[in-house]
């Protein structure tokens, strides 16, 4: 499809349109974002494009775009709902895209630190590579529409659809990876329940997996943000104490729970006969999560390289939803250009890490993730996971991987022997 044809498209179309222009300027970039508010989490509303994008020292950009692709599209009420929208998800900058509007409205939306964006405009920043990952309408307009309908059939699926997305906007980074990695514990499984790659549930869960491990590795950038100016040693208490206990105060949690304990207690006592009655009530301790350790062990390793995972989230949308989910293959010379880089490029053990760290503490088997069925053969793309089991360990403020995840171009990209069908697949390997 050619760049003019997609800025005709109408409705979900054009949000995908802007979506490829967007994840073109290096951003992820997701669609239809969930916005709630108040502490009932009430559905406000949805963001039509959001993109995100870290720079520098984990400083993290995250843009809105409102997309209208009408006729009548009442371009003033656009401008002021996207400004008003930007504020409120505290954007660095906003947008409205329409086909075609007058220039004095385009200069109105300025003087509001709006920015409009005409079929033009669109077309001059888009890439001419094809979108991949989300970005890519050409087959996720049609498989996200079937994913909606195989959700209401199974409960653990529709929850998590339902509220993954949310995740994008979440302001905790810690309580979003606590919950990102407690759905990915879920999806593994059931993924056991539906074996079979081409039962539409499993197909479901696999989606799902590859959508919660990129929310994963954008938690893990935005927590190096949050703890970036902290001392080593007040880095990992405050890490600790965040995955722990959220908001609250440690101290407030325990007097809290030591609170309740005294008083009931004091009820065993006045009520129940001594006969029977408890020795002690007791509520036990607060444990950390399992993967806390391991999850600073990531943190410090990026902190001390961050060139090496800004880009981590945008690598983990291809890699996962562009080759893992969708099974195309791609050459290395055609990965250069969407990236700039190679696949064997050190920048790419940024998503091997997360993919280790997934696996490691949810059990998702990335082999099974990466199946794409077809006349009952199994088809994998030539950049494959071919290591996974991992376990991430802080050693003198490093990140070591005792099996580390690697990720090939193809095999003529790390030797000079021939391939056949069966270099393709993905195995788990000792390290």
């Amino acid at each position: 499809m050619n760049i003019s044809s997609k800025t005709d498209r109408k409705g979900f179309g054009f949000e995908y349109t802007i979506s490829d222009m967007f994840q073109s300027q290096g951003y992820l970039v997701r669609r239809s974002v969930p916005l709630q508010f108040g502490t009932t989490n009430q559905d406000a509303t949805d963001i039509d494009v959001l993109g995100i994008m870290f720079t520098g020292l984990f400083q993290k950009h995250r843009i809105v775009c409102d997309c209208k692709n009408k006729a009548r599209a009442k371009p003033y009420e656009r401008i002021f709902w996207a400004k008003g929208l930007g504020e409120f998800v505290n954007t660095s900058n906003v947008f409205v895209a329409l086909n075609k509007t007058q220039s004095e409205i385009i200069r109105f939306a300025g003087t509001g630190g709006v920015k409009v964006l005409t079929s033009d405009i669109i077309s001059k920043y888009t890439s001419s590579n094809s979108p991949h990952g989300l970005a890519d309408a050409s087959y996720y307009e049609a498989y996200e529409k079937t994913l909606e309908k195989i959700s209401k059939r199974n409960r653990v699926i529709n929850n998590i659809f339902s509220n993954f997305k949310k995740l994008y906007l979440n302001e905790n980074p810690y309580l979003a990876l606590n919950i990102a990695l407690a759905y990915l514990e879920e999806v593994s499984k059931e993924l056991q329940l539906y074996t079979d790659s081409n039962d539409e549930f499993n197909k479901a869960l696999r989606f799902l997996a590859c959508e919660l491990t990129t929310i994963v590795g954008l938690q893990l950038l935005c927590i190096c943000s949050d703890v970036l100016s902290l001392p080593e040693n007040v880095r990992r208490e405050h890490i600790i104490n965040k995955l722990t206990f959220g908001e609250m105060e440690p101290r407030a949690v325990k007097g809290i729970i030591k609170n309740a304990k005294d008083l009931a207690n004091e009820i065993v006592k006045s009520s129940v006969p001594k006969s029977v009655a408890p020795k002690e009530v007791d509520f036990g301790e607060i444990t950390v999560p399992p993967y806390t350790d391991s999850l600073i062990g990531l943190v410090e390793r990026a902190l001390l390289r961050p060139q090496m995972y800004l880009r981590m989230p945008q690598l983990l949308d291809f890699l996962l939803f562009e080759q893992g989910f969708k099974g195309k293959e791609y050459t290395d010379e055609e990965f250069i250009k969407i990236f700039g880089h190679s696949m064997s490029d050190e920048r790419m053990k940024a998503s091997r890490n997360v993919l280790a760290f997934v696996k490691s503490f949810c059990g998702i088997d990335w082999k099974h993730i990466w199946e794409k069925s077809n006349n009952n053969e199994s088809i994998q793309p030539k950049a494959t996971i071919v290591k996974t089991e991992s376990v991430v360990t802080e050693e003198k403020n490093e990140t070591i991987s005792t099996t580390e995840a690697q990720v090939l171009t193809s095999s003529r990209d790390v030797s000079n022997q021939s391939i056949n069908g069966k270099a393709n697949t993905i195995s788990d390997e000792k390290g």
